[in-house]
């Protein structure tokens, strides 16, 4: 439980064993050396799923699949080189334009002003009224 992974090999040897097993026991029941193998396989069910399940136990299959993912975007990317410039161009941009725009906001939104006490500055508009006399 608290050692280290469990090696393939190993786990392949357990899956005969109890194949085995169970082999040995439907022959004492009475069954032929070729029924006893295939009831032996059916009451231990899928080995090729088990195997996955545990291959699949020992990896970070998120990881693999990013990684995947990445290698099929560059060979894409690499064999239309018009896209992707357009495609990096747009990120660029896209990115330029979202850390200016957080520039604007922090500094005029979301930082104090640089005033003492600036929640009591105020702005005072006149307006003029025009009345023309008819």
């Amino acid at each position: 439980m608290f050692g280290g992974k469990r090696q393939p090999d190993d786990f392949s040897a357990e899956i005969d064993a109890h194949l085995q097993l169970e082999f040995e026991r439907q022959r004492e029941l009475g069954l032929s050396e070729e029924e006893a193998r295939a009831a032996a396989r059916r009451a231990f069910g899928n080995v090729m799923q088990t195997q996955e399940r545990f291959y699949e136990s020992q990896r970070w299959l998120w990881l693999e699949h990013l990684w995947q993912d990445v290698r099929y975007g560059v060979r894409t990317l690499r064999k239309s080189p018009g896209f992707a410039a357009i495609a990096i161009l747009t990120l660029a941009i896209g990115i330029g334009a979202n850390t200016a725009l957080f520039s604007v906001v922090n500094g005029v939104l979301l930082n104090p002003l640089p005033y003492a006490e600036p929640d009591r500055l105020v702005a005072l508009y006149t307006r003029k009224i025009f009345h023309f006399l008819s």
